[in-house]
């Protein structure tokens, strides 16, 4: 029986090596922040099969096969993943416009069209 990931501990797990990435830059140890991106990497990759297993079929055709193009981010209030890629419908435009997809504890999938980082 394989066991399901548990998503609230990728999200903490991810959140803590993110911490140390900060405080690793502050000491300038790149050797150490490279050892912890490959970490988060792994994380990212779990959290993404979830996500991808519970996207809609509208948000499953938009989905790269893996996420190591998209930046990433947590927010830690409502624990929610983001994943943020150029929208595929404006690729071709001058100034292509950013979506996010999401991912929260219960698993619910969504997307933020012309999502703004801020």
């Amino acid at each position: 029986m394989t066991l399901k990931p548990n998503l609230e501990k990728l999200f903490q797990d991810w959140n803590e090596l993110n911490i140390s990435t900060q405080k690793s830059l502050g000491d300038f140890d790149f050797a150490k922040i490279k050892e912890i991106r490959a970490k988060q990497g792994q994380l990212e990759d779990s959290i993404y099969e979830i996500l991808k297993t519970n996207a809609s079929d509208d948000i499953k055709k938009i989905l790269p096969d893996g996420c190591g193009e998209m930046e990433v981010g947590f927010e830690s209030e409502e624990k929610r993943f983001y994943f943020v890629m150029f929208d595929p419908d404006y690729e071709e435009e001058d100034e292509p416009k950013i979506i996010a997809i999401t991912i929260d504890l219960n698993e619910n999938v969504s997307l933020i069209k012309d999502f703004k980082m801020e």
